[in-house]
């Protein structure tokens, strides 16, 4: 699992500390990795919009998930069965 926070480094440590404990806060200052990703910027709704994606082994993209808000995340199911799929080739 690789977080990825389109920010600066402090920021990134800031969030690490606060949520993500057991894994890496990786940072993109640039914003290459969003552009690259397409993940959306909506200013109306404060900012970037949620990005979830699941890349295989292979570099290869297996499931790809853009929030439409904020709040808007796949169920940890769905996600799980995607994994699990994976896991079975």
């Amino acid at each position: 699992m690789y977080p990825i926070l389109v920010d600066n480094e402090k920021n990134a440590q800031k969030m690490e500390q606060k949520y993500a404990r057991k894994y890496a806060v990786f940072y993109d200052e640039s914003k290459k990795v969003a552009a690259m990703l397409k993940q959306e910027i909506k200013l109306v709704k404060l900012g970037r919009m949620p990005g979830l994606l699941v890349i295989d082994k292979e570099g290869i993209i297996k499931y790809a998930y853009y929030g439409k808000n904020m709040h808007d995340i796949p169920e940890n199911d769905e996600i799980l069965q995607v994994l699990e799929k994976i896991n079975k080739k």
